[in-house]
């Protein structure tokens, strides 16, 4: 049995995923961030939003329209370039969005709001630091 799971974990770090194995009983970390003008993290901080490598995280957005709406109805997005593979690429609209996603490999990374969202859509962005 050790030997599937070293197999499967050198399978997931090959195709650039992030593996997390949670405990019985262990449930995921929220974070609640707001999409308006920018990202801001509870209690209106600019970030950095930090995260543990494998870590298993519902984010909770509340995203509030600034501007046009795209064609699906999406407001902003939630997007990191390099993992858009490994789903890091949610496209939110008006109200409050739970999902949830595996923090990658450790480094820093630029979450980035890809759906044209007004005068500010420029800035807003959020940096991501994972250990």
């Amino acid at each position: 049995m050790k030997t599937l799971w070293i197999a499967v974990a050198a399978v997931a770090f090959s195709l650039g995923g992030a593996l997390s194995f949670a405990a019985a009983g262990e449930s995921a970390r929220t974070v609640a961030l707001i999409a308006g003008h920018q990202f801001l993290l509870a209690g209106g901080q600019k970030g950095p939003l930090v995260l543990k490598a494998g870590e298993i995280v519902t984010f909770k957005i509340t995203a509030s329209s600034m501007g046009p709406k795209a064609k699906d109805g999406a407001i902003h997005s939630f997007v990191v370039r390099k993992l858009r593979a490994q789903g890091w690429d949610v496209r939110l609209k008006e109200g409050v969005q739970e999902f949830t996603l595996t923090a990658p490999l450790p480094g820093e990374y630029l979450i980035e709001c890809t759906v044209f969202c007004g005068a500010a859509h420029d800035a807003m962005n959020l940096k991501m630091v994972v250990n």
